[in-house]
């Protein structure tokens, strides 16, 4: 449970639901994603190879699988992943093999000591922790310049000082929210300015009248950009998690901004309601609680030579969806920029 105690914050705090339920949902929630690594276990002891170096291989094989099928079985919770702890020393490795390939790689140098440890007669078994060695130098001394700088970028992020479980009030949230944002939205000089998810709680056809039109019209005639979360209507009569983009120029007729992402990996019960489990998101107070899903893999939002590409929240958890935007070279993004509500975990 230690690696997500601030899913325990946002059902107690600020979704109303009562303390003692709302530890017991992360205990369940806990006892289900470990009940994959308890089933790689299983399935390791079942199989389990005489020889050190195939047992060795076979648990970093399952260990593996457990952690692909937890980041991506019923819509995939991928937080706290094994490679997520080695990400100062391997991130240079997780380029080729992405983290699903780091954790097998740690996992199988893991095993390889442990099991040569364990060994009857370790001095013939010589080759275990000199493959060991072997990985872990070629892991530590692969290059590490896999970014390349590609000119400079003035950002300004705003961050508005509102309480969550007022922000959505009607009469005073709402008001202060759309008010701070407003104004800083106007006062930044930066050329790119980017807001959090649902900075601007509202529908734009639900914002006090004018204040859309004067947000257009002020990134319309500056040399600048803006990034910020806001609700939008989706193509199927719901409402999406949203990134609108402003910039320079005029805007397609019928669009609200220049450019538009939905967030595709939605959080369950938070952001959308599983099934069969109506009855637990309707004991709890969420704005905003069931969205649809945008498209996988969309186009980026180009400012100043670097092409943007926004997600939300914990989307930059899942590389496996983030990689879809590297299908063309030509437009593949340069930077991205992820926009996130951290006031909901404490």
């Amino acid at each position: 449970c230690g690696t997500f105690w601030w899913m325990y914050v946002a059902m107690s705090v600020y979704a109303g639901l009562p303390a003692a339920l709302s530890a017991f949902a992360v205990f369940c929630l806990a006892a289900v994603l470990s009940g994959y690594y308890a089933l790689a276990g299983a399935f390791f002891v079942a199989l389990q190879p005489r020889s050190p170096g195939g047992a060795a291989l076979l648990l970093a094989a399952v260990w593996l699988f457990a952690e692909l099928a937890r980041g991506v079985w019923f819509t995939g919770f991928g937080w706290g992943a094994a490679a997520y702890a080695h990400i100062d020393g391997l991130a240079r490795f997780a380029r080729y093999v992405g983290a699903y390939g780091v954790a097998f790689l740690v996992a199988l140098i893991a095993s390889l000591v442990a099991f040569w440890v364990r060994a009857p007669h370790r001095r013939a078994q010589t080759g275990m922790p000199l493959a060991a060695a072997a990985l872990a130098s070629i892991m530590a001394w692969m290059p590490g310049a896999f970014t390349q700088t590609n000119g400079d970028l003035r950002v300004a992020l705003l961050q508005g000082n509102i309480a969550q479980d007022v922000k959505f009030q009607p009469g005073t949230g709402v008001v202060d929210a759309l008010r701070w944002y407003g104004e800083q939205l106007a006062a930044a000089t930066a050329s790119l300015v980017v807001a959090p998810e649902t900075a601007i709680p509202l529908l734009p056809q639900d914002l006090p009248p004018g204040y859309w039109k004067e947000l257009q019209g002020l990134y319309a005639q500056r040399e600048q950009a803006a990034l910020f979360g806001i609700p939008l209507h989706g193509a199927d009569g719901g409402y999406t998690n949203s990134v609108v983009g402003f910039k320079p120029g005029p805007m397609a007729p019928g669009d609200n901004a220049a450019y538009r992402y939905d967030k595709h990996h939605l959080v369950p019960f938070g952001e959308f309601i599983p099934p069969f489990f109506r009855w637990f998101t309707d004991m709890m107070n969420i704005p905003l609680g069931d969205f649809d899903r945008g498209a996988l893999g969309p186009p980026s939002f180009a400012w100043q030579g670097q092409r943007l590409a926004p997600n939300i929240c914990y989307e930059d958890l899942f590389g496996e969806e983030l990689v879809q935007r590297f299908t063309d070279p030509a437009t593949s993004p340069t930077i991205f920029v992820n926009v996130s509500n951290i006031g909901w975990f404490g």
